[in-house]
């Protein structure tokens, strides 16, 4: 498969692993009534509003250097799923984020947006510019997968792919 749906495939099945979950999950805290229409919008609002808003604390935690304030975005399960170009990994505990103390030195955000993809469950991915070390610069795209919990809404899959250097003809 080519790199570039490679990319969609895997959010997809990562989202839909995090939707099984969400749902299950919300199952037992919901039983009863279909919702309606109307109502399954506002809360599909909402989930968008809320995810937002852990997006922007997520940002926000990286960009103040703030560990404690960074992992509080996150779910702390097994149900974490941290996927990069090189690997595919689960669960908070081992996280390498718990003790890392590196932080970019720069981190620029563009094209930043958030879709719901079920009630509870919503996609989020933005461009970025990074830089870092000083004079080394870096673009990619990181996207996140939030769900609805008893503490709010939380990052359960998190990733994040540099641009490949675009080839130089001769």
């Amino acid at each position: 498969m080519p790199r570039d749906r490679l990319l969609p495939c895997a959010v997809l099945f990562l989202a839909t692993l995090a939707w099984s979950h969400s749902t299950s999950a919300q199952g037992a805290a919901r039983p009863g009534a279909p919702r309606t229409a109307a109502a399954t919008q506002t809360s599909l609002a909402q989930d968008s509003a809320d995810a937002l808003a852990t997006f922007r604390e997520n940002l926000a935690a990286i960009h103040t250097r703030n560990r404690a304030r960074y992992l509080a975005t996150y779910v702390h399960t097994d149900r974490l799923v941290r996927h990069s170009p090189t690997a595919l990994e689960t669960g908070y505990d081992g996280w390498s984020a718990i003790t890392d103390n590196a932080w970019p030195d720069t981190l620029i955000v563009r094209e930043m947006r958030v879709v719901p993809l079920a009630p509870g469950v919503v996609y989020g991915y933005y461009r970025y510019i990074g830089v870092p070390t000083p004079g080394d610069t870096l673009t990619g795209v990181s996207t996140r997968v939030f769900v609805r919990t008893p503490e709010g809404m939380r990052i359960t899959v998190t990733s994040s792919w540099n641009d490949v250097p675009e080839m130089k003809r001769p």
